[in-house]
């Protein structure tokens, strides 16, 4: 207590002019929490939509970086196995046969694109006059008119519109795969500095760890998750592809390249990749036959592969919560397009990964996983 010209004053204690009083502290430091993240999730939104131009080759930069460091590493078990005059191969030799085969499957992708656009215009009108007559077929069956021959189904200058923008979508694949190139060559080159720059950045021993462990964490779980969807992608379109050759649907290159492509997209890619070529198969032949063949096995190795084989397989996995998962493609899907819905995966692990390190985001991460349980 404080006395003076005989009035008694009662201290406060350490409170300093202008403070948040006591009881005020929580409430109101949680609110300024709460609007610091909200602020920061609408810039960070802003960040990505305004910027995707940058910020989307990078995302896939640092993936495809991923995969060739999880190639390499494939490579190093099997040499340390397999020896060559008792020795394994060196770490320089195996980052050139991984940029190798991964330059090789570029190469094959961006030829199957470029070659399959002239077919689908060379093919239009026998793929027309087929889906007419199927068209007549059903209206027989309902017992509706049947459709003028005179009349075209598909505008040719309709079809060239979209050959053409298939075309531009291609060569923008190719503008912006450059650039995913240069991030991937820059990543490779500067990897080993990686490690002394985290000593720098992080002083604080117990700091530093803690990153270590996220970044670790991280790489191994999208190392892990690309090549075992990498796997199950190869043995779903080689079955797919022979499945596809022997009933003799056009353009079956192009569509193992797309159904390879869907599978890294959960739930929805494995059965659009049933559809689009079921869908040609239907325009393709005269009879029914083909279509129903090939939906049919098709379907059936889908189901097999990515309801019985990939479980197992991955175990576990990812402990990510279905619902979430489809909110995430729903939001990627939303900012990025088609190419959002193939991240979201990988950027819904990496948010779990950070989240459950911090007390603080710790729940969020609870939040997204399948079963309440996460790794720290």
């Amino acid at each position: 207590m404080l006395q003076a010209h005989g009035h008694v004053f009662h201290q406060r204690g350490p409170e300093r002019r202008g403070a948040w009083p006591a009881m005020a502290d929580g409430p109101r430091a949680n609110i300024l929490v709460y609007t610091a993240a909200a602020f920061l999730t609408a810039l960070v939104t802003y960040l990505l939509v305004v910027g995707d131009r940058v910020i989307k080759p990078l995302v896939i930069a640092i993936l495809a970086w991923h995969l060739i460091n999880g190639m390499v590493t494939a490579l190093a078990n099997i040499s340390e196995r397999i020896r060559i005059r008792g020795k394994a191969l060196p770490r320089s030799i195996r980052f050139v046969v991984a940029l190798g085969v991964v330059m090789a499957l570029l190469y094959w992708m961006v030829k199957v694109m470029v070659g399959n656009m002239g077919e689908v215009m060379a093919k239009a009108p026998v793929y027309e006059q087929n889906l007419r007559n199927a068209a007549n077929l059903l209206n027989g069956w309902l017992g509706l008119e049947e459709l003028n021959n005179e009349q075209p189904l598909f505008e040719v200058g309709r079809l060239t519109a979209m050959v053409r923008g298939l075309a531009r979508q291609v060569t923008g694949m190719l503008g912006s795969g450059g650039t995913v190139a240069v991030f991937v060559l820059f990543l490779l080159l500067e990897q080993h500095m990686f490690n002394r720059k985290i000593s720098v950045l992080f002083p604080n021993a117990e700091r530093e760890a803690r990153v270590r462990r996220i970044l670790q964490q991280i790489g191994t779980e999208i190392q892990s998750y690309l090549w075992m969807k990498t796997l199950m992608g190869l043995l779903v379109t080689g079955l797919s592809y022979m499945v596809m050759k022997a009933v003799g649907v056009d353009l079956a290159e192009f569509w193992a390249l797309l159904i390879f492509a869907l599978s890294y997209i959960p739930y929805i890619g494995s059965w659009l990749g049933v559809v689009f070529p079921t869908a040609l198969a239907l325009v393709q032949f005269e009879t029914l036959t083909p279509f129903l063949i090939t939906a049919g096995l098709l379907a059936i190795i889908q189901f097999t592969c990515g309801s019985i084989l990939e479980p197992r397989i991955m175990g576990k996995g990812l402990n990510i919560s279905p619902l979430i998962m489809l909110l995430s493609l729903s939001i990627w899907g939303a900012l990025w397009g088609i190419l959002g819905m193939f991240l979201a995966v990988p950027l819904t692990v990496v948010m779990m990964i950070v989240c459950s390190h911090f007390e603080a985001t710790r729940p969020l991460a609870i939040l997204l996983s399948a079963d309440g349980t996460v790794r720290t």
